[in-house]
């Protein structure tokens, strides 16, 4: 029996229909909440095992929430809505011609957002030197050895890792503040010897670990999805 022909909805056009719907509210949403006084942040991780529907919603999203008009007189200002979208994505799981790559440039060549491209290396011994030494305000020669430690503990300069490993040295205590000599305090053989041994992966462990047992069990099932 052709359903269409007895004016009929199928099961697939009601998916599509569905999946319209949904991407409607999420516009309108979005809309709602987004203003040049109270922005939103919207962040999408790992970009490069993204279903084509969920890319493509994305940047439909984008361009058609951006709408062109004159602002304080100015013919062709674009409206950012207080929107910042972010996306991270590994380059080397990505194809140029792939569906996230096409999508970028459709964003790009649309003209309705600005899109900056950052690419976000490893951290060098220097980098995580400096970095150490702005947060505890030390010079560089009072933080290179620690800074060494770190670079050789986290995948050669992760720096997602970087900042996970540095909280960790502080939640154990390792490197704390001494209000005797009015500055930050570590020993290096304590902090070579008694962290992380295993590298990155126990280090996610170990994080993980430490969540409430009601966000663990929601974080295992939504990683399900």
């Amino acid at each position: 029996r052709n359903t269409q022909d007895q004016g009929e909805i199928s099961p697939m056009d009601k998916v599509g229909s569905a999946n319209k719907r949904r991407a409607y509210l999420f516009h309108v949403l979005l809309k709602s909440l987004c203003s040049a006084g109270r922005p939103v942040l919207l962040s999408f991780d790992d970009l490069q095992w993204s279903q084509s529907l969920v890319i493509e919603g994305m940047a439909e999203f984008i361009v058609n929430s951006m709408n062109s008009h004159d602002t304080a007189g100015l013919p062709g200002k674009i409206c950012r809505r207080g929107l910042l979208v972010v996306g991270t994505f590994r380059s080397n799981e990505v194809k140029e011609s792939g569906d996230l790559m096409e999508r970028i440039n459709y964003i790009k060549q649309s003209g309705k957002a600005n899109v900056t491209m950052l690419t976000v290396g490893e951290l060098t011994k220097v980098d995580i030197t400096k970095l150490i030494s702005a947060k505890l305000y030390l010079p560089w020669r009072y933080t290179r050895e620690l800074a060494g430690l770190v670079h050789g503990k986290t995948a050669r300069g992760n720096p997602f890792f970087v900042i996970q490993f540095l909280r960790s040295i502080i939640q154990n205590k390792m490197l704390e503040f001494s209000i005797k000599h009015r500055q930050w305090m570590w020993d290096c053989d304590v902090v070579d010897m008694q962290m992380i041994s295993d590298g990155v992966a126990k280090l996610l462990t170990t994080t993980f670990s430490k969540l409430p047992f009601n966000l663990m069990q929601t974080a295992k099932i939504v990683s399900c999805l």
